[in-house]
């Protein structure tokens, strides 16, 4: 192995010559055989990097660090330290202060608690006191602490893509507000995304009741589901289940389970009713037809794959069948599972649910609202409001008509990004170069900032003034957590200062303004307003209950797909299906496909693609990270000669995306999915050339749907770097299953309890166990929907680091905690199972035994622990273990991060060099607070329930348990003494504190 370059030689080297520069002297160093050579050696993966760099790519592989930092040595380096004359209020140095707030996500708002450290927000979790979230979170309010401190947020106002200021765009926007209030405002447009924030509708009525002929449009990705509902009853609505009363549950590409601004507070509902249902006694059945998985019907108990124009002719057979016709029947599978379906809707009329989701056709959520008005759930667990998102404004594609007449000569977008998101048939970026003057307010200089004339950054949630809407309307302050770190503005400042009325207006000051009720007094407000900032929301602010009408006749279903038999009054029976056509000839050249587009699992619509946590952390289903794939069928695959990891193309309409296949379970035959929120083109922006952009074939009418596109070989491979490789469930040998599934009222499957084999490992000090906390965790699998939430959480805690695409190919992901997917059964219709892993610790742990430093080792409270000091880096640990739960940490992923990026780190715990060993650990650094907490108070025992690890705090169905397992009455005992708990490989006699409780399944389970 070479040592390490004689950095004084090489400077002198350098600074020989005649008028050295520096990028001379850089290409020297990096060009330098001593520097190569101890670059190979010691650092491999950055010397793979480092092949003929250019300078841009060799500065950022340097980041100031251990090359540079011998050339540059002189000086001492300190910062000029200022300490606190006056304590600042309310901060302890050192201890945690937490802020109630919302998360927003697409618009809408989840209640979040953002917990603070010295004035640094480094960590985000569920507000349990919220009525919609009730104490979830999801991947995007988990990372929404990392987009505050995100290097590539816009940090300045450009003008023509040249950095200006405020000052010159209110300069530049003064004469123009003139004319617009001249000319009443004609040929002014304003877009945004859904608007559920209270004060933005304020602020945007204001600024159109001084530009009376100005118009307002919205870029809303649920147009379709309050059009399904205008359709049933005249008017558009919001549609909620009510899971608590349902006996029965029918997802029709539906997603109530799947990453969006619903799935927090849907899941925990659907979580709480299934247990509700599992300690009476029974099973609570969720079917599922869908064009392609996703978390709803992985969850689901009999699932089948159902192409989108099959589902609605599912729809009206079931309809059929309520308004008294003959039981949907048939011999394929999808007719096989509708009568299956109707039998359990038929046996659940008033206590049934329909659902229907994002990517559904409004005909097929009318259909629904229709079949639950027949069933008669609609108002009973079928609820509807008045749509949270403000009404009023008019679509993106009467933005292009617009544009193309040339009536828009002025467009603000605020908060959207439709050069990248709108669909590619209307060719917004192309449109938008006609509009004379065009403003983009966004926080990231994104495709659209950078085809506008001025782009403005906006202000990071955690720093600004402001309020928004959860899907049940109830509405969420967003207050600062630390003062703006970029000169940025919120949605209001800007909108009030372009409306000429309120220039210089703040934004608490304009929040404040919308919630003082006319005549109120003063102080009584401030009090009132304080109590909602405490709380995180207004109380009683949700949108009440509505009892809408159905109106007209439902369409009239298409040829083909379920038959029903014959119906009375406004029902007309679904005429038989022809036979269907023969398949193609294969010929090499593609075959006609449909083509259904999703949100991606993690990043979902792509605004929070530079966030590297999200690209990292694993899709639910194809455990993919850092771009997406090309999902299609196995028959399709086996049809045209597809498999995982080749290169295709899918074309359609003169358009065409290129990405790797990926083989998908459970898909129907032939839909290929496309996921959406990649294919960024921000130049230096993370995301960049990461994955394809799925918009580009997206239709414009039907925006999640293209019919008669084809696919193709290209004859190159790109394998996509994945975190697990195997996922189909070994056959249970002597009751030793991975994954145990228990159908309610049969023989427990969970194993005996107080049976304990025997062990060459010593018993624990019996002083031990009465003297301490014994901690050990439990986890429902039926809860589990395998959301990621807990992943992200973790990561967050315990300032894991992302280590990039090719390291996860090595095998080099770093996360604690990981959900493994199986399948089980038919690839074609496969039952889907998750399972997250954390480290088990195990009372005889074998990596104990292993470590030849003793860095890994138990304590008193039965927690393995892992001595970053003493880790030497055999890795003997990671062999010894049979859960495959230890990380080595094979490089400096740490040390090039930006200092921004740095102050999310939470200070409570230790941030690891290279070399080292790491795992869970059962947040030790929360279980250490309780106990400094437990120490004033007389040494009394710390309360149950006071412990809270952050994969237990973040997830939305309180699947993960955690306590003190040497007391009887803690909630973690309760789980581990029910009829479904087990050890994951048991018989290994481990003995893991890690347990887990047996999903629940119907007898006769799916096939």
């Amino acid at each position: 192995m070479s040592g390490p370059p004689d950095l004084e030689a090489l400077r002198g080297r350098l600074e020989g010559g005649d008028g050295p520069r520096f990028w001379r002297s850089l290409d020297a160093l990096a060009d330098s055989p001593e520097f190569r050579d101890y670059l190979a050696s010691e650092f491999p993966a950055a010397s793979r990097l480092a092949a003929a760099p250019d300078r841009r790519g060799f500065l950022k592989l340097m980041a100031a660090s251990f090359a540079l930092g011998g050339l540059t040595a002189c000086g001492d380096g300190r910062d000029y330290e200022v300490p606190y004359v006056n304590q600042p209020e309310r901060i302890v140095p050192g201890t945690a202060l937490s802020y109630a707030s919302s998360a927003v996500f697409d618009g809408f708002g989840n209640g979040i608690l953002v917990t603070t450290r010295n004035g640094r927000p480094v960590k985000v979790e569920g507000n349990p006191d919220h009525p919609w979230s009730r104490g979830g979170t999801d991947v995007i309010g988990q990372a929404s602490v990392l987009g505050l401190y995100d290097p590539f947020r816009s940090q300045a106002v450009q003008h023509l893509g040249r950095p200006a200021s405020w000052a010159a765009f209110n300069a530049a926007m003064l004469p123009q507000m003139a004319a617009w209030r001249a000319g009443r405002g004609k040929g002014l447009a304003v877009l945004t995304g859904p608007v559920t924030s209270p004060t933005v509708a304020a602020e945007l009525a204001r600024l159109l009741q001084a530009y009376p002929e100005a118009r307002r449009y919205a870029h809303s990705s649920r147009d379709g589901l309050l059009e399904g509902a205008r359709r049933a009853y005249g008017q558009p609505l919001e549609t909620l289940p009510d899971f608590s009363k349902a006996r029965a549950i029918v997802s029709l590409d539906g997603d109530f389970l799947d990453l969006g601004p619903g799935q927090v507070g849907l899941s925990r509902r659907w979580s709480e009713a299934r247990r509700a249902a599992s300690a009476q006694g029974r099973l609570l059945p969720l079917f599922s037809a869908a064009p392609t998985p996703g978390l709803t019907s992985a969850k689901a108990d009999d699932a089948v794959p159902a192409s989108a124009a099959r589902l609605d002719a599912i729809a009206h057979a079931l309809l059929a069948a309520a308004a008294g016709g003959a039981a949907p029947s048939g011999d394929d599978t999808v007719d096989r599972w509708t009568g299956r379906a109707w039998a359990a809707l038929s046996q659940a009329k008033g206590v049934g649910v329909v659902t229907a989701g994002l990517a559904a056709s409004p005909d097929l959520h009318a259909l629904v609202h229709r079949l639950n008005g027949a069933l008669g759930n609609t108002g009973a667990t079928i609820l509807h409001h008045a749509p949270v998102a403000e009404a009023g404004a008019s679509s993106l594609a009467d933005l292009a008509g617009a544009m193309d007449r040339g009536e828009v000569r002025a467009l603000i977008v605020l908060g959207a990004n439709p050069v990248y998101d709108a669909p590619g048939a209307l060719d917004f970026a192309e449109r938008m170069e006609r509009v004379p003057l065009k403003v983009h307010a966004g926080l990231y200089y994104d495709e659209t900032g950078a085809h506008a004339d001025w782009h403005l950054p906006l202000a990071h949630p955690l720093e600004s003034w402001g309020d928004v809407r959860s899907l049940d309307g109830t509405v969420g302050l967003i207050q600062p957590t630390v003062s703006p770190l970029y000169n940025g503005h919120t949605v209001p400042e800007i909108l009030a200062f372009l409306g000429g009325t309120d220039e210089g207006t703040d934004a608490l000051a304009l929040l404040k303004r919308r919630w003082r009720n006319e005549g109120e007094d003063a102080a009584a407000f401030e009090a009132r307003f304080a109590g909602a900032l405490r709380a995180g929301f207004f109380e009683g602010s949700a949108a009440p209950v509505l009892s809408p009408t159905l109106q007209g006749a439902p369409p009239s279903p298409l040829r083909g797909g379920v038959r029903g038999g014959g119906g009375s009054g406004e029902i007309a029976p679904v005429p038989p299906a022809p036979p269907p056509p023969p398949a193609p000839p294969h010929t090499g050249e593609g075959n006609d496909v449909d083509v259904v587009f999703r949100p991606d699992g993690t990043l979902y619509d792509g605004t929070h693609a530079d966030l590297a946590w999200l690209q990292e952390l694993p899709k639910p289903l194809t455990k993919v990270v850092w771009e997406n794939v090309v999902a299609v069928s196995p028959a399709l695959a086996a049809r045209e000669g597809i498999a995982t990891g080749d290169l295709v193309r899918v074309e359609a309409g003169g358009r065409s995306i290129t990405g790797p296949a990926w083989i998908l379970p459970g898909q129907a035959a032939d839909t290929v999915t496309l996921g959406l929120g990649y294919g960024r083109d921000v130049p230096d922006h993370l995301s960049r050339g990461l994955g394809y952009d799925a918009g580009a074939l997206r239709p414009a009418a039907t925006p999640w749907h293209l019919t008669g596109a084809r696919i193709v070989r290209t004859g190159e491979r790109r394998s996509p770097a994945t975190t697990q490789h195997l996922g189909t469930l070994p056959d249970d040998e002597e009751g030793r299953a991975i994954l145990r599934t228990q159908v309610p009222g049969a023989a427990p499957v969970g194993d005996p309890l107080g049976v304990s084999a025997p062990s060459f490992y010593p018993p624990p000090d019996a002083r031990d166990r009465w003297t301490a906390a014994q901690w050990g965790m439990a986890i429902d699998l039926d809860a589990c929907t395998g959301c990621n939430a807990c992943v992200t959480a973790c990561q967050a805690e315990n300032n894991i680091p992302v280590v990039g695409r090719e390291e996860v190919a090595l095998g080099r992901w770093l996360g604690w905690i990981r959900i493994d997917r199986y399948y089980e059964g038919d690839a074609d219709a496969p039952a889907t199972h998750f399972q997250p892993v954390p480290c088990m610790h195990c009372e005889a742990a074998p990596c104990e035994v292993g470590c030849p430093v003793e860095a890994t080792l138990h304590d008193s409270e039965g927690l393995n622990l892992q001595v970053y000091n003493r880790c030497v880096g055999t890795r003997t640990c990671q062999s010894y273990c049979p859960y495959k739960v230890r990380r080595f940490n094979y490089l400096d992923y740490s040390g090039g991060m930006p200092p921004v990026t740095q102050q999310q780190r939470n200070p409570e715990v230790t941030v690891r060099a290279r070399g080292v060993m790491e795992k869970c650990t059962y947040c030790i650094q929360r279980i250490a607070t309780a106990r400094i907490d437990s120490a004033k108070d007389a040494h009394a025992p710390i309360p149950d329930g006071t412990v809270e690890t952050a994969c237990q705090g973040a997830c939305p169905t309180r699947a993960i348990t955690f306590g003190n397992v040497a007391d009887p009455q803690s909630a973690v005992s309760v789980a581990k003494r029910d009829p479904r708990h087990y050890a994951l490989l048991g018989h290994l006699n481990t003995k893991p504190r890690t347990t887990y409780l047996a999903a629940l399944a119907p007898e006769g389970r799916r096939t």
